[in-house]
């Protein structure tokens, strides 16, 4: 195991994981409800699940700190842990910022943004999954998790892509400069969870090259 025999660290980790990616789930559906499918009412009330997931992602990662103040790992392990952590964690807190935003400002997505957003959000999902992955193998493989943080570094560029065709279209518009700004902004809020994601992947990266020597 990566980290010795603590186990009990190991099962920790990833049902934190397993919450912050039921928080992301409802993200995920909450901005196709309101995007795509215009339903507010359901947008809501997934907005609502993913805080209520992002609340008990924090639960399970105070009692990840609590076994890690009593010893349970060696003190480099213990920082591994909780920068693995408080990595994860900012994935779950971008997804909800983004919905506080969103249903706080009502946001109108014109048609030729829709598409855009809808893709953002597949491709930030797919990304999410290589996250997954790569922490699964941490604690088992952790040369194979490499081949994951490859992936969500080729899925962060994906993304980037789309945030600029985005945004061109979006100050391509005839609109007034206020919606525009307020889209923007929007989007930049929307692609920091996979920012977020390659930050993970670069931590991942160098936890196995330290391991490694």
């Amino acid at each position: 195991m990566f980290w010795g025999k603590a186990k009990k660290i190991e099962e920790l980790v990833l049902r934190h994981l397993g919450q912050v990616d039921v928080a992301l789930d409802a993200f995920h559906k909450a901005i196709v409800a309101y995007v795509v499918e215009k339903d507010v009412k359901r947008a809501k009330a997934l907005a609502l699940e993913t805080h209520k997931a992002e609340g008990a992602a924090d639960d399970i990662r105070r009692e990840v700190e609590v076994e890690l103040l009593g010893g349970a790992l060696l003190a480099s392990s213990r920082r591994d842990i909780l920068e693995l952590i408080e990595h994860v964690d900012r994935l779950a807190n971008s997804g909800e910022a983004t919905l506080d935003s969103l249903l706080l400002e009502r946001i109108e997505f014109p048609d030729a943004v829709v598409e855009y957003i809808d893709r953002i959000v597949r491709e930030t999902i797919e990304i999410i999954g290589h996250v997954d992955e790569a922490i699964r193998l941490l604690f088992r493989n952790p040369d194979a998790a490499i081949e994951h943080t490859k992936e969500i570094e080729i899925g962060e560029g994906r993304v980037d892509q789309l945030e600029r065709e985005t945004l061109k279209t979006v100050f391509m518009m005839e609109t007034d400069l206020a919606r525009k700004i307020q889209l923007r902004d929007f989007v930049h809020l929307l692609v920091e969870i996979s920012d977020r994601a390659e930050d993970l992947s670069d931590r991942i990266d160098v936890m196995v090259a330290e391991r490694r020597f």
